[in-house]
């Protein structure tokens, strides 16, 4: 039997308090405003690029310094945030526990949220959300790029005080009759994804202080002028970033490991084939990081390993696809708005990884890299497994946190703009890379096939803009306004309710 869960209070009772849900509300209206206004850097850069030539930005440091925000923004103060909120909103209940294991604690790594938005937001710098040196040390103008580094240690210092509480609370915390093995997967991949930041955030924690001390001419770590090597830098942040993507994809697979059981109306097909799938990718993120670095002169023999380490993720991420599939295989599927955003979240997973096998292979990266087939193909994964994912677990808790249904109309219009526009807008990426448009340039020769396909691209992310608006209305509108819930079957499943896991051991 579902749990009927209290209503949120009104935000302004919320905001000090350390109670688990109210924390997770405070993520989640955060992490929202933040995809809004990366979303926003997105269109701009998109209208920019339209036609060759300036259009709307008026200089390339401009367009730079939209291109880092948005960046920063959409990865670091949305997509990180947003997972946190999920967490923090349902991990305890899936646990059976109270609260987080450090409630206070808890409160304090959202705090240090907003105003690491802030200092990212006010500086406004230029040197992208890589921060390449030695771009970065010499030329990158201050304060902004120190405002860049601070705002950047706030947030991996929140994110490591989230971890460490996520970790406590589902081993420590958990309800002494629940074996690890039961704990739901939608837990089991925030265990996953906070075990690789302890692991990995400390490195970038400790590239962002040697390049500031760098700026500062303190050292010279990465500075070639006084025998520094830029190139240790770059293994510095992939060793961290590379690891980041599954920190940042391993929640959204959680999520639909929630949603698509539930409207398929049967059991996951393999629930332990989902824990040694989120434990094997947790483990095989960090034997891939330099596969961004095939062109910075690495020996043979290193490509190599790092290829095989990048293909290693093939199996582990093809388990929870398989497990995906046989879940909806034999099961009565209602495509409500929850279970389309998952199944198109599926949909572009598998095309986005695809993309990353030809990332992998060390000749036809040579091919693309730095080209528009890369930037394709990040966004195809933030966008198309991600967002997908995040989306769909929103609308599906949407009557949980509210008590109310959202418009399920206008649902359903969101998800088919969202999918058409992702496959315009990153599909079209792909081809314009192998036709050679390089990544992160302000303008382009007016070569027909570039404009046709930068047309196309910023046609779709028109699209995708046009959705997020009917969905911030819809939501809106009907937090305030919509159709009351019920509680014990919002999407009307049927009489005979069918759960994920076992009913002895309620998720919510």
């Amino acid at each position: 039997m579902v749990l009927e869960m209290a209503r949120p209070r009104p935000i302004w009772q919320i905001m000090f308090s350390t109670h688990h849900t109210d924390v997770g509300l405070l993520y989640l209206i955060t992490s929202l405003a933040f995809m809004f206004m990366g979303g926003a850097l997105a269109l701009s850069i998109r209208a920019e690029l339209f036609f060759p030539g300036a259009q709307i930005i008026t200089d390339a440091m401009t367009f730079n310094r939209i291109f880092t925000v948005h960046g920063t923004t959409l990865i670091f103060l949305f997509i990180l945030p947003f997972a946190s909120a999920v967490g923090n909103y349902f991990v305890p209940i899936m646990v059976r526990y109270k609260d987080m294991a450090y409630p206070k604690l808890n409160a304090i790594a959202f705090w240090m949220i907003p105003p690491a938005g802030a200092l990212i937001w006010l500086g406004f710098a230029d040197f992208t959300w890589y921060a390449t040196p030695p771009y970065s040390v010499i030329s990158a103008p201050g304060p902004a790029a120190d405002m860049w580094i601070f705002g950047l240690k706030i947030l991996g210092v929140s994110s490591i005080l989230g971890s460490i509480n996520f970790i406590v609370t589902i081993l420590k915390c958990k309800h002494p009759d629940m074996p690890i093995s039961k704990v739901p997967l939608l837990a089991w991949s925030f265990l996953s994804s906070s075990l690789i930041v302890l692991v990995a955030l400390p490195t970038f924690a400790a590239a962002l202080l040697m390049l500031l001390t760098d700026r500062l001419g303190v050292s010279g770590f990465f500075n070639p002028a006084v025998g520094g090597d830029p190139i240790a830098y770059a293994h510095l942040f992939w060793f961290t970033f590379h690891p980041e993507v599954y920190v940042l994809v391993i929640p959204a697979i959680g999520m639909m490991y929630e949603i698509i059981p539930r409207f398929s109306r049967k059991p996951i097909f393999s629930v332990t084939s989902g824990i040694i799938a989120f434990i094997l990718l947790s483990i095989v993120s960090f034997a891939s990081w330099a596969h961004h670095m095939y062109a910075t002169g690495l020996s043979f023999t290193e490509k190599t390993v790092f290829m095989v380490g990048t293909l290693a993720a093939v199996p582990a991420s093809a388990m929870h696809v398989f497990n995906f599939l046989a879940t909806m295989w034999g099961g009565r599927i209602k495509f409500s708005t929850p279970m389309l955003w998952a199944i198109g979240g599926i949909a572009l997973f598998f095309s986005a990884g695809a993309g990353g096998v030809v990332n992998s292979a060390m000749p036809l990266d040579f091919v693309t890299h730095d080209s528009y087939w890369v930037v394709g193909h990040f966004h195809l994964f933030v966008m198309g497994t991600i967002l997908f994912g995040s989306v769909g677990y929103l609308y599906y808790m949407f009557p949980y946190v509210t008590g109310r249904m959202y418009n399920r109309k206008l649902g359903n219009i969101h998800f088919v703009l969202s999918f058409v526009g992702t496959v315009m807008v990153f599909f079209t990426q792909h081809v314009l890379g192998l036709f050679g448009m390089p990544r992160r340039v302000y303008d382009y020769p007016p070569i027909p096939e570039w404009i046709a396909m930068n047309q196309i691209a910023t046609v779709g992310a028109m699209i995708i803009g046009v959705s997020m608006a009917l969905f911030l209305i819809n939501m809106l509108y009907s937090a305030a306004r919509g159709k009351e819930a019920d509680m014990n079957d919002p999407w009307n499943l049927g009489a005979k309710y069918y759960y994920p896991y076992e009913r002895k051991n309620p998720q919510h």
